[in-house]
Order: C-alpha cells, then structure tokens, then sequence
C-alpha cells in the first residue's frame, strides 16, 4: 500500500508525519533517508510488514518556494515536451533525406556518413520509410 508523509523542517532536522497514521512520526537529518524511517514507522502503527509500505514523501516548503519549484517543474515538463516534439521532426527529416539519397543511389554506408549515424541506423530509416507490403491470403 501506498501512504503520503509530510516533511517539513526543524532546525538541522526534518521532521516527517504521515498522513494516513499521524501518529507515524520520524526524526531525520537528512530528507533522503525519511521514507525509509517512515516505513519503519507506519508498519509499527499500522501492524503491517515494512515490505508492504511504499512511502511518499511530500516537502513542505515556504510558499514563494514552492510556487518556483511548481514553475520549474512545469518548464521542464514543456521542455521535454518541446523536445520531443523537436526530436520526432528531425526524425522525420532524416528519413526524408535517408531516403531521397538512396533513391539517387547513394549507399547506406555513404548515408551513414552524410548523417552522421550507423549504417544499420539508416537501414531503419528506409525501411521505416517504405510502405508496408500487405500478404495476399
């Protein structure tokens, strides 16, 4: 089962409460050891095996704080979706051009040179690129 634990800072520690058990209380230095304590904690109150808890730890920040780090989350998401976007028209293009200099009789090794990939790569590329031969039944 999955639980949601809170930490938030005291000091030189944090301190980290799951929602579920407030009662699963742990005392940590360092944040990257809380889900590990909180484990341990939750399956004492709870009476269940630590095996079957997976904790989620969830930072209490100050606001300002974590507006920022909500944007900068945000930003990265659109990054890579940016990217992603970026990185299928590129494939796009090198297909296209894959296949243009094959169609002029340009081998696959020469290909590989031209853009800068193996020749098995460029292979995909014209393969991916012709159109699928349906079998005759």
């Amino acid at each position: 089962m999955t639980y949601t634990s809170r930490a938030h800072r005291e000091g030189n520690w944090w301190i980290v409460q799951n929602d579920q058990f407030p009662g699963a209380i742990s005392q940590v230095r360092r944040l990257d050891l809380a889900a590990d304590a909180q484990r341990e904690a939750i399956a004492f109150v709870a009476e269940v095996d630590q095996d079957e808890v997976v904790v989620v730890i969830r930072v209490e920040l100050e606001p300002a704080l974590a507006r920022s780090l909500d944007e900068a989350v945000a930003l990265r998401a659109e990054a890579e979706a940016e990217a992603e976007v970026k990185e299928a028209r590129a494939l796009s293009l090198r297909r296209a051009i894959a296949i243009s200099l094959k169609d002029d009789g340009m081998t696959l090794r020469d290909i590989a040179v031209v853009l800068g990939v193996s020749y098995q790569r460029v292979h995909q590329l014209v393969r991916e690129g012709e159109p699928v031969a349906l079998a005759a039944s």
